[in-house]
């Protein structure tokens, strides 16, 4: 089976060096030219909480030949349009892609690539693009989960195919409610990418800000809210329940802080790709994967996003120059107020 990563960053970096370590031959693909060098010439290092190096192969778009039976699809959302047109030409007909990108990702490459041939990939860990050819594993080893399926929610011999080769680089589970996991993954990545972006720092800045942690209980809040509005049953995503943390009154915020601290405590020392984004004059996701589609959708059924909404607007104020990246800017945030019990 001949595989590729298409956007080996943080994680790309890290998913391809394992399978490599566990003998399977894949292609790191990635448009960062000074990246794919370090990676072919000195090979891939993984810091932080794994330590290796491992040899690799690696290319960058324009110097793909050959169509791969399957690719991690890994690229951020805001290169899916210079992205997916390689991932089309080069998969072959029966192939196969798997995206590991957060957010909803899979009906933009459904209208690519067909949606007979997309699987989704929750990815349960987190990473840090430190420099050319070296990647900071953030989250616990024992941490490293992917949450696979089908999107229509069937267990198919391919996607046990991918299990296997997943359970080389972690712990993989197959899913028959692809969706309803996906918005458990989705609304953590809300309430804890966003807030990372708005403290300037890490998902541990946010735990220990008493502020920041009620801000991202009232993200949670309104993303079950628009779940409930849309149809949606939210899975349990690493044994976490993230649908019993909505909450009515500040009796139950307060009761359920505690929980959603617990959700993401081994993964404390991530710092989310978005500031790394405004740092380097990037334009973040918070549009097409994060905050802003909790936005859309809940203006879609319906569902005030009140939060969610100062979130997206500092996020922007910071890309464009007109807020500081300051842990200080969390308390621009104004929470609604809630009946005592």
């Amino acid at each position: 089976m001949k595989m590729a990563v298409m956007g080996a960053g943080s994680l790309g970096t890290i998913l391809g060096a394992l399978l490599t370590k566990n003998g399977y031959k894949i292609d790191l693909i990635d448009v960062n030219a000074a990246h794919v060098k370090a990676l072919n010439e000195k090979g891939a290092k993984i810091i932080g909480l794994l330590d290796l190096v491992q040899p690799v192969k690696a290319l960058t778009p324009d110097e793909m030949t050959e169509p791969y039976d399957l690719i991690f699809y890994l690229t951020k959302s805001t290169q899916d349009e210079s992205a997916l047109p390689y991932v089309a030409k080069y998969l072959k007909p029966d192939g196969i892609v798997i995206t590991g990108q957060n957010g909803m990702p899979e009906e933009t490459l459904n209208e690519v690539i067909g949606k007979e041939r997309v699987l989704g990939q929750i990815t349960g860990w987190g990473a840090t693009w430190i420099e050319p050819g070296v990647s900071k594993l953030t989250s616990e080893p024992d941490h490293m989960t992917y949450e696979i399926g089908e999107q229509d929610g069937q267990i198919t011999e391919r996607l046990r195919q991918v299990a296997e080769i997943l359970s080389k680089a972690g712990k993989p589970r197959m899913l028959t409610n692809l969706i309803g996991t996906r918005w458990s993954k989705w609304t953590s990545n809300c309430c804890f990418s966003g807030m990372s972006a708005v403290v300037a720092g890490t998902f541990g800045d946010v735990l220990d800000n008493p502020h920041a942690i009620r801000c991202s209980a009232h993200i949670l809040n309104e993303s079950m809210a628009i779940a409930k509005a849309a149809g949606v049953t939210p899975e349990p995503f690493q044994g976490d329940d993230y649908a019993a943390l909505a909450f009515t009154t500040e009796k139950e915020l307060e009761a359920n802080i505690p929980g959603l601290k617990a959700c993401v405590e081994s993964h404390r020392n991530i710092r989310t790709g978005m500031l790394y984004d405004i740092e380097a004059g990037r334009y973040p996701e918070i549009d097409t994967t994060y905050n802003g589609v909790q936005c859309k959708l809940g203006a879609k059924y319906g569902v005030p996003t009140p939060v969610n909404q100062q979130v997206v607007d500092i996020v922007h104020q910071m890309a464009e120059g007109k807020l500081k990246i300051d842990p200080a800017n969390v308390n621009l945030i104004k929470l609604p107020v809630l009946p005592k019990e």
